[in-house]
């Protein structure tokens, strides 16, 4: 019909047929039978966001828009127009309509008032028939000097103040408000901004049911019942009485979907546009014209030879563009013509081709004038013309969305005129450092708070770093750091926004309000800054480290001061590195430059080695809660001290690990020291595999009807006995063990921190303060404090063998300095060796297995789960069932077994999956991984998944932290503690009360502990929640108590009631939606058998992987 009327292909999507007798949409995809004999009309559907915009882009589509109006008001069919408020309006619109017949037409002006009745609304004639002539032959008499343009343009202005929500489409249907009262029965109204409902039998105000912009997705029942999620998590229920009502409305909220937010997307799975599935699958992009695919060339691939965007012809329908960059970088655009089905030319070829697939394919010669290797297909995040109806105006300032400001920073830094910018003479950390330094006030620079207007109506809060005026020599050295800073991109970094010129020299800088670390660890009680938060700082700055050394950047001064802290709360403590500044090396800086370069301290500013060091010492004070290292007065002691191999103590309530760590950033005279990628691995192990159960309580205990009290009460005694100690492992330097002699020259840890008799005053004095300096923290007031000395040193190293012995599995005795032996079987040992991970009940190890009959064959990698050491017997039978499922399966994406060791105690030996777990995976690699690559893990699970439930194995604890990364192409899933094998029924019951992962579970599992391949779907779904949330917690909106602990019943119930209330997961920050709504949503299906099975969702993956 659009091309009939030579609507182009731009404007055809703003309309649609509806029936001219029930006055219902018909949706984009339905298919009309021969012999329906139903009468539509071709309609503008959905409204533009101005007229103006839709006479740019269509001039025949707007003339349709006015007749399509016209005949509304002729019909009395424009239902806010009423006869008693706008006669003299109506009237007035008849005249207009008559001018304009008279100039388009060319009809004596006697003819068209002869014929009045056409013109003037039927209601005005019906009620002034014998009054009407006269007034409109004076009026008509009255107008000359315009053409029919400008009649239009009046007409449809004056229409707009008179209805200014046409054409908006009501619907009647029963709002399920889940309260025990029944159903409400509700007007609906849509429109191009908003849902809105009136309660037809309350009689209240109209409400916002949702905005547009706010839907995320539709599901449609079997009994003409409808979803609406939103991003907020919470959905509204809809019941109509017909399919074809309820058909149509949903079509009019993804029709303004699709014309306003996301042109690429149907947030109905059941109402598919055609057309746009037809684009997808060719990787074509709408009619978005040559400027915006240009532009997304030469930002996305900066004109990179060979890569292409195909397009389709905003005028002619059938004619495609190919818009390719050639060799000189220059993109060019070549026309293709379909001529049939399978009969497709392109410019400057004679060629015929059967399809677009085929011409791509034919080019793919690099060495030819048209090289076509890369497609960039559409984005769901493409900001193209194509969004007609998405409103352009901004009334007010508002915070600035991360979108602009990531926008703003493509490229280069800009510069920020300074009458964008308001500067608050406060400084934005009013706090004074443990040198009564103000914070922000360097010998270089000051640092300012700032408001920054990025955009008309946008506003964003700021720091702005001023070079001072007596330093202005160093305007060089400042904008150098600015531009190099500028082009870093990564989360653990204080971002660049700009520079600054005139009045003054500056950089604009991200507003990191809690200020710098140091201070904020000094003025914090130890009970508010717990040891998992510090763990979680260091992987942030793990984290800018390598981002650094990954871009060719070195810091030169990482220091605690230069650590900012951006989140502070119960469950997240992220902190962010700050550009070095400008600054030289003083006698301070010591302990944060390794002793190869005392001679040299500028090599600093080049060496990544250098900065591992100061990443140790950091590190270091981070765990000494922002203590300040000593400058002695005589600084040749602290480098004879560093010179000869002695390191700074573990401080107080350091963990073990994370000290280890510390050592290998500072290395010894025989070892390199740690690859800031390493450091990142190894941190981020720490913190997800052993810290992840204290930081996000995953587990907590869910209460079926039928347990006893009796049976809660015992068990839960044994759950609080069974917590982990890790962080206490190393709580305290101070402890009666002095009796290591320091000689020894086989104790390898003591050589850390050797002293002997040689050592000078001076020595004995640092000596002395560094062990005051690491322990003081953990004393209080009084204690030992006064009397540390060599044997507070001592006891520190003792403590932190023991504490290394203790991950090792053993306790004390003769040989509790060696590493474990175990005997696999008669030809296998497996030795054990450090911690890598915890879960409910077992600990799991890294260790080495080797064989004694072939001595042709490495040793091989394995990991070693065991019993805690304070298991019970119930843990063990969970063990054994563990042990028993795991024998029998084989599948690349599940964790293999090797063997079991049965004495001295029951171990599972199981391969070595060298990436660790999923979570921590996210963390690390939150940078770069693709939507296509989370893509491949998701299948990789649900294949693993789909192989489970054909061996009737319910998991039960499906979730990122129990998925294990061989590789970039392998995951594989692990911990079979809680599975079950399900009997004839294909389901479990559980039968004893224990710690159960809630917020994985579904709503059967929670309330009547049933377990099924079907509840572990849905758990598959909360993991695709973390995984394409890059590792974010899976916490339901608007529900508290879900972190376990004292309240974990009541949570537990409270989570139970917002899930059969309709509360789901909202769509995570930065996942297309498609994948949110095809992959994630069905798996929460509150009835069970209404969720996909996993072969279903291997298949629906599949599909998406496509399409990346």
């Amino acid at each position: 019909i659009c091309k009939q009327l030579e609507i182009g292909p731009l404007a055809r999507h703003l309309f649609a047929l509806r029936g001219k007798s029930n006055k219902l949409w018909i949706p984009a995809g339905h298919k009309l039978e021969i012999h329906e004999k139903n009468k539509f009309e071709f309609r503008l559907r959905f409204k533009p966001s101005s007229l103006k915009r839709l006479k740019l882009i269509d001039s025949n589509a707007y003339n349709y828009y006015f007749h399509q109006v016209r005949c509304d008001v002729l019909e009395n069919k424009v239902a806010d127009i009423v006869y008693e408020k706008h006669k003299r309006e109506l009237i007035g619109l008849g005249v207009s309509d008559m001018y304009r017949v008279i100039v388009e037409k060319q009809i004596p002006r006697e003819v068209v008032e002869a014929d009045y009745k056409k013109y003037i609304p039927k209601e005005c004639i019906k009620r002034h028939s014998f009054f009407i002539k006269k007034p409109i032959h004076n009026a008509l008499a009255r107008i000359s000097g315009h053409d029919a343009a400008y009649v239009k343009e009046q007409y449809l202005n004056q229409f707009e103040v008179m209805a200014p929500n046409y054409p908006y489409e009501e619907y009647k249907a029963l709002m399920d408000k889940n309260l025990p009262d029944p159903a409400s029965r509700i007007l609906l109204r849509v429109n191009p901004s908003e849902v809105m409902y009136y309660e037809l039998d309350a009689h209240n105000q109209w409400a916002t049911l949702c905005a547009i912009e706010d839907l995320c997705s539709i599901s449609i029942g079997q009994d003409n019942t409808v979803e609406v999620s939103r991003k907020s998590g919470i959905p509204s229920y809809l019941k109509f009485s017909t399919n074809a009502l309820l058909m149509s409305f949903v079509s009019a909220l993804d029709g303004y979907y699709r014309l306003a937010v996301k042109w690429t997307f149907n947030l109905c799975r059941d109402i598919i546009t055609p057309s746009l599935e037809k684009l997808h699958k060719m990787k074509c992009h709408g009619p978005v014209g040559g400027e915006f695919s240009y532009a997304k060339l030469k930002e996305k691939r900066s004109n990179k030879s060979g890569t292409y965007i195909l397009r389709e012809c905003e005028k002619k329908y059938n004619v495609f563009w190919l818009d390719s960059c050639g060799k000189d970088h220059k993109p060019r655009t070549y026309k293709i013509e379909q001529l049939s089905p399978e009969s497709f030319i392109i410019s400057e070829s004679v060629q015929t081709y059967k399809s677009i697939t085929h011409i791509v394919s034919s080019f793919n010669d690099s060495e030819q004038t048209l090289y076509l290797s890369e497609c960039l297909p559409p984005s769901e995040y493409d900001k193209s013309p194509l969004l007609i109806c998405a409103m352009t105006e901004v009334c007010h300032d508002v915070a600035a969305d991360e979108e602009i400001i990531t926008a703003l920073l493509e490229g280069e830094p800009r510069v920020i005129p300074s009458h964008q910018l308001q500067i608050y003479k406060a400084n934005p950390f009013p706090e004074k450092n443990s040198k009564k330094v103000t914070i922000g006030q360097g010998s270089f620079t000051s640092v300012y708070r700032a408001m920054w207007r990025v955009t008309k109506g946008k506003k964003l809060e700021a720091a702005i770093k001023v070079l001072r005026d007596e330093k202005s020599r160093y305007a060089r050295e400042f904008f150098e750091l600015a531009g190099k800073w500028g082009q870093l991109r990564s989360s653990a970094l204080v971002r660049l926004y700009g520079l600054t010129v005139s009045p003054t020299v500056g950089m604009l800088m991200e507003l990191i309000k809690l200020g710098p670390l140091d201070v904020y660890l000094q003025s914090k009680s130890a009970q508010s800054i717990k040891t998992v938060d510090m763990v979680e700082a260091s992987a942030c700055l793990a984290n800018a480290l390598w981002h650094l050394e990954e871009n060719g950047f070195v810091h030169g001064n990482i220091r605690c001061r230069k650590l900012l802290v951006h989140v502070h709360s119960d469950t997240s403590f992220i902190i962010k590195l700050a550009n070095p500044g400008l600054f030289f090396y003083t006698q301070s800086d010591i302990h944060w430059l390794p002793p190869e370069i005392y001679d040299n301290p500028e090599e600093s500013r080049r060496s990544t080695r250098a900065d591992v060091w100061a990443l140790g010492t950091t590190l270091w004070q981070i765990f000494s809660r922002g203590a300040v290292l000593p400058v002695n007065r005589d600084i040749d002691s602290i480098k004879r001290f560093y010179l000869s191999g002695k390191r700074l103590p573990i401080p107080a309530g350091c963990p073990a690990e994370v000290y280890k760590l510390m050592t290998e950033c500072w290395g010894d005279l025989s070892r390199p020291r740690k690859q800031p990628q390493a450091i990142m691995r190894d941190i981020h192990q720490i913190l997800y595999q052993i810290y992840h159960s204290r930081r996000n309580h995953a587990y907590a205990t869910v209460f079926p009807k039928s347990f006893s009290d009796r049976e809660l009460t015992d068990e839960s005694e044994i759950i609080d006995n069974s917590l982990s100690d890790c962080e206490s492992r190393a709580s305290s330097i101070f402890t009666d063990r002095t009796s290591l002699p320091w000689d020894d020259p086989d104790d390898s840890a003591a050589k850390l921190i050797q002293f002997n008799d040689t050592d000078n005053d001076a020595e004995e004095e640092l000596s002395l303060y560094l062990g005051r300096l690491a322990g003081v923290e953990g004393i209080g007031d009084g204690g030992a404090g006064d009397n540390l000395g060599f044997s507070c040193l001592r006891d520190a190293t003792v403590d932190l063998v023991n504490s290394l012995n203790e991950s090792s599995g053993h306790n004390g005795g003769p040989l509790g300095q060696m590493q474990g032996i175990f005997e696999l079987d008669a030809d296998c040992n497996v030795i054990l060796q450090g911690k890598i991970g915890q879960g409910f009940y077992g600990e799991v190890f890294r260790g080495i297995l080797e064989r004694d009959n072939a001595k042709d064959i490495e040793p091989q990698l394995v990991a070693v789960k065991k019993l805690k050491t304070r298991a019970v017997e119930a843990d063990l039978r969970d063990f054994e069932r563990e042990i028993s499922i795991m024998k029998t399966l084989n599948h690349p994406n599940v964790v293999k077994i090797l063997g079991v060791i049965s004495e001295p105690e029951v171990c599972l030996v199981m391969e070595f999956v060298k990436h660790g777990s999923l979570q921590s995976y996210l963390a690390i690699h939150r940078e770069n991984l693709t939507h296509k690559r989370l893509l491949e893990i998701a299948l990789n699970i649900s294949t693993g998944m789909d192989y489970l439930g054909r061996q009737s194995i319910v998991h039960r604890d499906l979730a990122a932290r129990n998925i294990l990364v061989s590789d970039d192409s392998t995951v594989k899933i692990s911990d079979f503690g809680l599975a079950q094998v399900t009997g004839s029924n294909d389901y479990y019951i559980l039968q004893t009360n224990r710690d159960l992962p809630i917020k994985w579970y579904a709503p059967e599992s929670l309330r009547d502990g049933k377990f099924s391949p079907r509840s572990d779907v849905w758990s598959f779904g909360v993991t695709m929640y973390e995984t394409f949330g890059l590792g974010e917690d899976p916490m339901l909106p608007g529900v508290g108590g879900q972190q376990g602990g004292d309240s974990a019943e009541e949570g537990g119930a409270a989570l139970l009631a917002a899930l059969e209330r309709g509360t789901r997961l909202p769509c995570p920050q930065n996942c297309p939606q498609i994948v949110y709504v095809k992959l994630m949503y069905p798996c929460w299906h509150l009835q069970s058998h209404l969720r996909p099975d996993f072969a279903m969702l291997c298949n629906e993956i599949r599909d998406l992987i496509t399409q990346y």
